[in-house]
């Protein structure tokens, strides 16, 4: 019953905090019988409910031991199928208990439920990989063996790709994988043990280093992420690319990644002159307070018709957006105060704004509700007004967006006219990055053997 309800308002936070979830390939999934999931692990708390909410199936979920650390969240916890994993680096004295998890992975593998797991570990807050660790992998072998070898037990992959992982109102993409069925390493497992989890063990990783736009360095998602921010978009329109396709979105981001990755080991002086070309456009642009976006010629210019749509929807908005500001305005800034205040990593400010964004909404929507009934006195109304407050509050993110974008057209428009030599230069340098960028993909690709020929 617990688990079921808890289940329900994560489904509806998530679908409050993030614009847009997008799972791939759940045909991959298992409908019944055991299964382990394993994903990699992003941002904390978001990934196990994302997962949870789009696999089709009742999960159980390892988790830390560090999170039962009281009476109350120890019986939470355990009441929403949660399953304590005792890490070396929280205290190192207190792993012999992993008995006891492998012993409730086996239990609820034998009754034919799935869990899921991060084998990583650890969660990071980037685009990184971590070392996969062994115990999927023995948790897996050790069921099969206990119930001798008999379990259709598969380990299905997950890959987690955030467009900003801590940013209220971005998109993720869940890329489902095809299922390891451990059945098949029944031979080898009986010859050598310790070999065939370690086999397993990199299948897992090279899986999820596929289903993920994986950067195995810091340095290279800087890269990454510059590239997305101004030549992806034109990248898929060379390619005859959906700009709007989550798949063909993340099939773009991982090849800039191999093609960065190539650039770093093969050509490293050509990334250090690239790097400068790049940080002194970006230095530029912050200096007149200006987004790339605006320079991109691929994004058209405004007609006057659609300058006067805008305007008009600005002026007529105003007092929708009024009334969204007053009924939302402290269940909106309080959440990221929160993250400002106790989120320790990156990977905890988007969980941290989910949890208090879900306890300040349902806090202050009941307030507001029963407020206005008891002034009024009149339940049809008061039900109307109950159902204004969500959508109200989400066309203010949107009137705000609006509002931000044309302040910023107005003041490339300023600009350009004030100080057209400074914006002539910051074009030339935006031309010659992508010039740049554009002999180094013709370089990569015929190196790479690929071909952006689509006719």
């Amino acid at each position: 019953m617990l688990y079921a309800l808890v289940k329900m308002v994560s489904l509806l936070g998530i679908r409050t905090f993030f614009n847009r979830i997008s799972p791939q390939h759940i045909d991959h999934i298992p409908k019944d019988g055991p299964v382990i999931f394993v994903c990699n692990h992003p941002n904390t708390m978001m990934d196990p409910l994302v997962v949870g909410n789009t696999c089709g199936r009742d999960l159980y979920f390892f988790a830390k031991a560090t999170l039962f650390n009281n009476t109350f969240s120890n019986w939470f916890l355990k009441k929403v199928r949660i399953v304590p994993v005792y890490r070396r680096q929280d205290d190192p004295t207190q792993t012999e208990k992993n008995l006891d998890t492998f012993v409730r992975g086996y239990e609820i593998l034998k009754a034919g439920d799935a869990f899921l797991i991060f084998p990583e570990g650890i969660s990071t807050g980037d685009r990184t990989l971590s070392k996969i660790k062994t115990g999927a992998a023995r948790i897996g072998f050790g069921a099969m063996e206990n119930n001798g070898w008999h379990l259709d037990l598969t380990i299905v992959p997950v890959g987690l790709s955030y467009s900003d992982a801590i940013k209220f109102r971005s998109d993720v993409i869940v890329r489902y994988g095809q299922p390891i069925h451990l059945e098949s390493f029944q031979k080898d497992y009986k010859t050598d043990e310790i070999s065939t989890v370690k086999q397993l063990t990199k299948q897992i990783e090279t899986a999820l280093s596929k289903l993920t736009t994986n950067v195995n360095d810091l340095a290279f998602e800087k890269m990454v992420n510059s590239l997305e921010l101004i030549y992806k978009k034109e990248l898929m329109m060379d390619l005859g690319l959906d700009i709007k396709s989550k798949s063909d979105d993340f099939s773009v981001t991982k090849g800039l990644v191999h093609a960065v990755e190539w650039y770093f080991k093969n050509q490293p002086d050509k990334v250090v002159e690239f790097d400068g070309m790049l940080t002194r456009y970006q230095n530029h642009l912050e200096l007149i307070k200006l987004k790339d976006e605006f320079l991109d010629p691929a994004a058209g210019t405004a007609t006057l018709m659609k300058r006067i749509k805008i305007i008009s929807y600005i002026i007529l908005g105003f007092p929708i957006y009024l009334y969204g500001v007053i009924n939302n305005i402290i269940p909106y800034k309080f959440p990221r105060w929160a993250a400002n205040r106790f989120a320790r990593s990156k990977s905890e400010i988007a969980p941290t704004k989910l949890v208090t964004g879900v306890g300040i909404f349902i806090l202050l929507y009941s307030i507001e509700i029963l407020l206005f009934g008891f002034l009024t006195g009149n339940i049809p109304l008061t039900i109307l007004y109950s159902f204004t407050l969500v959508s109200s509050g989400n066309f203010v993110l949107t009137y705000l967006a609006r509002v931000r974008d044309y302040r910023q057209h107005l003041r490339f428009l300023s600009i350009f006219y004030r100080k057209r030599n400074i914006m002539y230069r910051i074009i030339q340098e935006r031309q010659a990055l992508i010039e740049y960028i554009n002999e180094a993909k013709e370089k990569y690709m015929a190196i790479a053997g690929l071909n952006l020929d689509r006719s």
